[in-house]
């Protein structure tokens, strides 16, 4: 099946418009979310797997007349996810570089307010350390990069999952 066009254009679309779904979901948690720390933050790692579901049936029940292998489910998984991680990080990478960068500057100075009343008591040497490293973790580029890097850690688990159960045989009996 992935030798398809079908295939192809199911994966490509999917994943594009799942990347920037789920970058519109980030920006909307990393928006509106007050704490530091919430589940919330979830959403961004777990909403790309219904994206791999949504191409596997949907190619299966338009195009493959409801039956697809392990392997084309797989392979599409995959496929999705490749394209759904490249672009949520580019996504991230240049909206927070040049289009929304106080977000990121406000998300930051919360951060490390947290992080500095926690540790009143340390010395002004550790409490500049604190605030520099905090600003290399936030960097648009590092969040690009810890975003695609988690993502496609998981999405080899997802990929099999979802591959699992969008497998159907042909069960039409003559």
């Amino acid at each position: 099946m992935y030798k398809n066009w079908q295939f192809w254009v199911v994966g490509s679309f999917t994943g594009f418009f799942g990347g920037l779904l789920t970058f519109l979901i980030l920006f909307l948690v990393n928006l509106l979310v007050v704490s530091e720390y919430s589940y919330l933050y979830l959403a961004a790692y777990i909403t790309p797997a219904f994206f791999y579901w949504y191409a596997c049936t949907r190619l299966r029940n338009r195009y493959a007349q409801g039956v697809m292998s392990f392997s084309t489910g797989f392979r599409l998984s995959l496929l999705t996810g490749l394209i759904l991680i490249t672009l949520m990080s580019a996504a991230i990478y240049f909206v927070y570089t040049y289009l929304n960068n106080p977000t990121l500057e406000f998300r930051i100075n919360r951060i490390e307010t947290e992080l500095i009343s926690n540790e009143a008591t340390s010395g002004l040497g550790k409490i500049n350390s604190t605030r520099q490293f905090v600003r290399e973790l936030m960097t648009p580029k590092y969040l690009a990069v810890m975003q695609a890097t988690v993502n496609l850690v998981l999405l080899p688990v997802y990929a099999f999952f979802i591959a699992i159960f969008a497998r159907r045989k042909n069960r039409y009996l003559d």
